[in-house]
């Protein structure tokens, strides 16, 4: 990997002296993370639904203040992904169970129930449609998009349905 100049940030600066008291307490939200799952039935059929993921106040980061943060889940690896401004991906079923992360600009899935979503900067979405008639990824808005895909080893257990 290359190193090249942050677009959005700005120059070095020191740093501020270190306070020597504790930051006040701060309240972690607390509430569940809302994602997209993209799944195949027995019959082969993709569906898309909205599932929540449980999170909980944890000093995740001492001393810093508590955040909200949600069980450890294994992962194999992850790979960056770029998708050019007209990228259409034809119909296809997930490589292997991942999460995608969206990181800038904005997508189109569908599925072959003809459900779809849009996806875009801040997005989750959970693809276990690894087997039947996939689904169909189109990139919008004009810009390329970035994703971070984190893959889920085989013998970790399915999200259930909600």
């Amino acid at each position: 990997m290359v190193a090249a100049p942050m677009p959005n940030c700005s120059p070095r600066t020191p740093a501020p002296d270190m306070p020597a008291t504790t930051p006040a307490p701060q309240q972690a939200m607390q509430r569940p993370v809302t994602y997209i799952r993209l799944f195949s039935d027995e019959a082969g059929e993709s569906h898309l639904e909205t599932a929540t993921m449980t999170v909980a106040a944890e000093q995740f980061a001492p001393p810093a203040p508590p955040l909200d943060v949600s069980p450890t889940t294994r992962a194999t690896e992850w790979r960056l992904l770029r998708f050019a401004p007209d990228w259409v991906g034809g119909w296809h079923c997930t490589p292997c169970r991942q999460w995608m992360f969206v990181m800038a600009g904005a997508a189109t899935v569908r599925a072959s129930d003809g459900s779809q979503c849009d996806l875009k900067a801040g997005s989750i979405c959970l693809l276990e449609d690894t087997h039947g008639k996939g689904h169909l990824t189109t990139i919008i808005g004009g810009d390329e998009v970035l994703m971070v895909a984190v893959h889920i080893p085989d013998d970790e257990p399915a999200a259930s349905p909600c």
